[in-house]
């Protein structure tokens, strides 16, 4: 399985991303880009998540 994280980066000019992590093991299997709005990191996570069925998305900032 995988769960999708919400995540706060170190850039102030855009300080959101988003990981996706295998619950198994803690992995993380892809890190986005990074955003000025969270709103854009929910949105990446919430699109990557259509296509892996039981995910999750969790805010970590």
């Amino acid at each position: 399985m995988v769960r999708y994280e919400i995540r706060r980066s170190s850039s102030s000019s855009q300080p959101y991303y988003c990981r996706a992590v295998s619950t198994g093991n803690n992995a993380v299997l892809m890190t986005s880009e990074t955003y000025r709005a969270k709103a854009d990191a929910v949105n990446v996570a919430n699109i990557m998540k259509g296509g892996s069925g039981g995910a999750t998305v969790v805010d970590l900032t």
